[in-house]
């Protein structure tokens, strides 16, 4: 809905639109918007925030695009991109993905950004960022006077004085926020909401727009809601509204912070955290995501509620290690006090809050090309097809040592030439197509006079390492069968794949029978903690200013179509078949236990992986049937961060449903899955996704009974 909304405007208004600068167009496309989008108040709400057009307008797919005048691209850079597409490696700039700093939203309001960028146009009157920057935050304010103005409508024709007092409530929020400070618990979250609500406007995308620690930045008004004598059902029933709100509107990626450690180091569950849950448990949304924060001395009673096969069955909670992702924070240089005040954002990777733009899906790596290259002479496996001209001297490794050197110095260089290419990619979307709300709302853009793309106090790339599980267990097999065995050659091996192992089934069957990560092995943890080791370091070598990139396990369910589009790769995994999703084994491992998974991941240099490096679990419904059970649950969780964990998703899945809901998915479309970051419904996911996920489910219930 909200796609076509910004598609009609852009396409209704195109000749006015064209003739202004990007970052005029921007704010005057959002203007247009939040001034005509049809609003909407029913008749049980407590807050306002319903929007959009109750039929599909549709738009004009062939109006023309606005032009973009900027290139930052030279001729030798644009080709290495292309090339490296071709080899499965995407670079690209993602929107939105990003978490407000809504503490200091509530607590000072927009006029607090407002006289910020006053401030600066003092200083540069014609620059056109921060006058883009200030008619995006006037927009904002004027949305919600539609919304007041509404009320004030509604609270005229009521038909009874309750109804009137409802409605007049309404209207007093928005007289207040989002334009000042909150004072009351409801006038908090109306101010929450309405933020929540135009960032993906703004940004032209609706993707993991993050909340943040609500249980946090809300509570000094909900304690006193309390003590000026409102009811805890009131307070639980304006957070219904605004968890439908959120169910409506956001995608299955929002997140939403519980729980976490204060600077002394102690838990900071609270009431509100407890009603949350309740809530949560309530509605049974898709969205949003329920982060908790495991912290040492976590409340058994807020644990044991949190393991329930009601949460588990649509895929929540995601459960973060507190002390891990502190760590990561503090490791990719944010200051202290900010790390202690981390939140985690959409369904992977940590953020600070109002500080940082984090571009969660700006490179797509192909993991398993410089290992390719490593081993066939600086070629990758596609047969006849050139990598574009390379410093590294190809070699025949003789020994294993000289294959990880190698890998190392491809992996350095492809890194290398990914990260420029983002470099031009960012400076061009900040010319070009710039998000001057978000840029007024994240730190660092006011003063620097420039886009959330460039600007940011921290601006941070996540690195998705497609395959890198896959790449350790062919390092492994390679060790033993090329090096250690000398059982096989590397030209042999090399052969073996481009023919995706058609006639190769000796080589195929002994892969098989090689050790892999997840069986908690000493030496698949060690070797797979320095392929971590390497992709790092090579990520840090290109740190600059206010820019880092940063690895990441994380696929959500895209490693069934990146393996549809992948060759035969040198762990014996074969031609379109998918490749590992998230920190778990490859699709090749048939005897996964929980603890052997939990302690293999848990081994490998996690906080390095701020991009997110999690585990998915699947519980077989059984797990839940007595208390001794869910213990075992909830011991394996707690063990897991323990030993220095960071992320971990759980799935509870009745095999025998799922099975019928696949054949037949019109006939069960309440059917809720945790797609691998977050929840959908299983009707919605391609028949291979589906497919891909019963198996885990039948690999998981199989090994752990």
């Amino acid at each position: 809905m909200i796609y076509n909304v910004i598609n009609h405007t852009q396409n209704e208004h195109f000749d006015k639109l064209s003739r202004l600068s990007p970052h005029e167009r921007m704010a005057e496309l959002f203007k247009i918007i939040t001034d005509t989008i049809p609003i909407y108040i029913n008749e049980d709400d407590l807050i306002a925030g319903w929007y959009g057009y109750k039929e599909d307008i549709g738009f004009d797919n062939s109006a023309p695009s606005f032009e973009n005048s900027t290139n930052f691209f030279t001729e030798e850079l644009a080709e290495k991109r292309d090339k490296l597409r071709y080899l499965n490696t995407h670079i690209e700039f993602t929107r939105a993905h990003t978490c407000l700093d809504y503490k200091t939203i509530i607590e000072k309001g927009i006029e607090h950004y407002l006289k910020k960028v006053d401030a600066a146009l003092e200083e540069t009157p014609e620059n056109q960022v921060l006058l883009a920057m200030k008619s995006e935050l006037l927009s904002v304010c004027h949305f919600a006077e539609r919304y007041r103005q509404l009320a004030k409508e509604k609270s005229a024709a009521a038909k009874s004085a309750e109804e009137r007092r409802v409605y007049e409530k309404i209207y007093n929020s928005l007289c207040q926020v989002p334009l000042k400070n909150a004072r009351t618990f409801a006038e908090a979250v109306q101010s929450l909401w309405i933020l929540h609500a135009l960032i993906p406007i703004a940004e032209l995308e609706w993707g993991s727009i993050s909340i943040g620690r609500i249980d946090q930045f809300l509570y000094p008004l909900y304690k006193k809601h309390i003590a000026d004598g409102g009811s805890r059902e009131e307070a639980k029933a304006i957070l219904k509204n605004f968890f439908n709100l959120l169910n409506t509107y956001g995608d299955g990626a929002c997140t939403m912070n519980i729980g976490g450690s204060s600077s002394d180091g102690l838990h900071q569950y609270n009431e509100l955290s407890k009603l949350l849950i309740e809530v949560e448990k309530e509605v049974a949304s898709l969205s949003p995501i329920f982060a908790v924060r495991v912290t040492p001395d976590m409340p058994d009673d807020i644990m044991d509620s949190l393991v329930d096969l009601d949460l588990f069955k649509i895929g929540q909670p995601t459960f973060y290690g507190e002390n891990t992702c502190r760590r990561s924070m503090l490791d990719r240089g944010v200051e202290p006090f900010e790390a202690i005040d981390f939140s985690a954002n959409s369904c992977m990777g940590i953020i600070a809050q109002g500080k940082e733009f984090a571009d969660m899906w700006g490179i797509k790596f192909n993991t398993h090309l410089p290992l390719e290259l490593a081993v066939n002479r600086g070629r990758p496996l596609i047969e006849n097809y050139s990598y574009f001209d390379s410093k590294v001297a190809p070699a025949v490794p003789k020994t294993f040592d000289e294959l990880m050197l190698l890998f190392q110095k491809y992996m350095d260089e492809v890194i290398s030439v990914s990260t420029d290419i983002y470099e031009c990619v960012a400076k061009q979307i900040a010319e070009t197509s710039p998000g001057p709300l978000l840029s007024a709302l994240t730190e660092g853009c006011i003063e620097s006079r420039s886009d959330r793309a460039v600007g940011a106090k921290y601006n941070n790339v996540t690195v998705e390492t497609f395959g890198l599980i896959n790449v350790c267990d062919s390092l492994l097999a390679i060790k033993e069968l090329v090096y250690d065995k000398k059982k096989y050659t590397l030209e042999y091996w090399v052969k073996g794949a481009q023919s995706n192992y058609e006639g190769y089934e000796k080589l195929l069957n002994d892969i098989s029978e090689c050790d892999k990560y997840g069986s908690d092995s000493y030496d698949s943890t060690a070797l797979c903690s320095k392929v971590c080791d390497i992709v790092y370091n090579s990520c840090k070598k290109n740190w600059h200013h206010n820019r880092k990139f940063f690895p990441s396990l994380h696929t959500i369910d895209v490693n069934v179509s990146f393996g549809r589009t992948m060759y035969a790769t040198l762990d014996g995994r074969k031609k379109g078949t998918p490749v590992n999703k998230n920190a778990n084994p490859s699709g090749l491992v048939k005897n996964i236990a929980y603890t052997s998974l939990a302690s293999s991941a848990a081994k490998l240099p996690q906080y390095k992986f701020s991009g997110g490096q999690h585990i998915d679990l699947y519980f077989d419904e059984s797990w839940f049937k007595t208390k001794e059970m869910r213990d075992k649950i909830k011991h394996l969780i707690l063990t897991y961060f323990d030993l220095g964990g960071m992320q971990l998703q759980v799935n509870s899945a009745d095999i025998e449903l799922l099975e019928k809901a696949h054949k037949e998915p019109d006939k069960y479309p309440f059917v809720i899955v945790r797609r691998g970051g977050y929840s959908v419904r299983f009707n919605e996911l391609s028949p291979a996704v589906r497919e891909d996920m019963i198996a885990a489910a039948k690999n998981f219930k199989m090994n752990n009974p």
